[in-house]
């Protein structure tokens, strides 16, 4: 566990515990804190019972801070009401990423990694992640991706931190100098909390403008016009990277091969065609992303493509299930919006589509182009309705009231050749507690699938 000196003495209300709030209170009581911690939910607050305090009752000008989870509402739709009797109060809104910031002078000499944009964010930390142990060096991911940074142990001295963060952990954040920055990409997305896309964009350059240490590095996908603005706004060292476009300096990746032209000219490094867990442009982006945190570590060209060819992948984002008969099943429950579902729907031929769950998007009508990939389509949860309304002049589709369903309706349609993909383009909430459940779910059908038949030919 992560644990802040900074902290002892002083009085922190935690409001939020799930994962994230949990190990935040946790850490703040190691650290010598006084901790007030609350959650609407009462089966929450079992985890915690010694430091309990009714936040909404509690004088909070006896708070030094609050810590908010990141599912928390900040401005919108409204405030939280623990949100404005912060502001009445004058009381500093923190997250448990400002509390691993005020940790960091105690801890070995390290670097901090950090990585967020709409899409790729997962993918790209577990493949920093991998890279860096690949490469010799240990490391240490948490944020956004499940698992809370002030859970982490502590790393000796050398190692390097991976953090995956949201645009809601980054509203929050007050202060995170991370050595390097990553920013992917940019599309609208969560709008209902931030209100404005601007908003949310302005959300993802704070991770930047935050960067107040030694030779930061900001890496900027530039294939965005909003990357671009950011990247030319930037005082830092600025490493663009892109998978649309040849550059004169930076990273980019044309037609699978990977170039380098960080130093005084372009280098061709290799193909990223053989690293099966890499395929497709949005992986490419991946790559080129930790490829050139790689180089900004001293890892070698060599070692880095090693590394790109050994990742193992990431669970539910284009995660092959296993293959029946010829049909191969894809687990993408990752793809909680629109433009995470374009990056499958461009990957694979043959498509049998499952999709649906609450909606962030109001329109699908621009996945239209990609439907003569998809042979049927299969609909589920609360915005199935609005799937098949927005795209069944476009392909062949049928709503389902559940994922099992739709599943074997797939099965019973799919022949050899074909990829029955769960690629939901929304988030799993009305039928599911996240996305990881839902993944799990279709998962789990699969394989049952699987050991069915491996029963029916014994």
């Amino acid at each position: 566990m992560i644990t802040a000196p900074a902290y002892q003495g002083k009085t922190i209300g935690v409001f939020g515990l799930a994962r994230t709030g949990v190990t935040a209170v946790q850490s703040l009581t190691a650290s010598g804190a006084k901790v007030l911690a609350w959650d609407d939910d009462a089966l929450k607050r079992v985890p915690v019972k010694a430091a309990l305090g009714d936040l909404y009752a509690a004088d909070f000008t006896t708070l030094d801070a609050l810590l908010l989870a990141p599912g928390v509402p900040l401005t919108h739709p409204e405030p939280h009401a623990l949100v404005k009797k912060a502001a009445e109060s004058h009381t500093a809104l923190i997250s448990d990423i400002d509390v691993f910031e005020a940790a960091r002078p105690s801890l070995p000499e390290h670097t901090a990694v950090a990585i967020t944009g709409t899409n790729g964010k997962s993918t790209t930390t577990v493949l920093i992640g991998h890279m860096i142990e690949a490469c010799g060096r240990s490391a240490a991911i948490g944020g956004n991706i499940g698992t809370g940074v002030l859970s982490l142990s502590a790393l000796a001295a050398g190692g390097i931190y991976v953090f995956e963060l949201s645009s809601f952990q980054l509203d929050l954040t007050q202060g995170f100098a991370a050595d390097i920055a990553i920013l992917l990409n940019i599309s609208p997305d969560h709008i209902d909390r931030h209100g404005t896309f601007e908003n949310y964009v302005a959300a993802k350059k704070q991770l930047f403008e935050m960067q107040t240490g030694k030779n930061p590095v900001a890496i900027i996908g530039v294939d965005d016009t909003h990357g671009q603005d950011i990247a030319a706004s930037l005082g830092q060292k600025v490493i663009a990277i892109s998978v649309e476009q040849k550059l004169n300096s930076g990273v980019y990746v044309a037609d699978g091969t990977l170039f380098d032209c960080m130093g005084d000219t372009c280098l061709e490094v290799g193909s990223l065609l053989g690293s099966e867990n890499l395929q497709g442009m949005h992986n490419w982006q991946n790559a080129a992303a930790a490829y050139a945190v790689g180089r900004c570590l001293g890892f070698t060209q060599q070692a880095i493509m090693q590394s790109f060819a050994s990742f193992p992948g990431l669970v539910h984002r284009q995660e092959t299930v296993a293959a029946i008969n010829g049909v191969r099943f894809v687990n993408d429950s990752k793809a909680t919006n629109s433009d995470a579902a374009i990056t499958a729907l461009k990957s694979f031929d043959n498509i049998h589509w499952i999709a649906g769950g609450r909606a962030k998007d109001t329109s699908f009508r621009h996945l239209e182009g990609l439907m003569p990939r998809v042979k049927n389509a299969y609909f589920i949860g609360e915005a199935a309705d609005l799937l098949a309304a927005d795209l069944g002049d476009a392909v062949a589709s049928t709503k389902y009231p559940s994922l099992a369903e739709a599943l074997d309706a797939a099965v019973a349609a799919a022949k050899p050749g074909d990829t029955i993909l769960l690629s939901p383009a929304c988030t799993a909430f009305d039928q599911f507690a996240d996305f990881e459940k839902r993944g799990e779910a279709f998962t789990g059908l699969v394989n049952t699938l699987v050991n069915s038949m491996e029963g029916s030919s014994t």
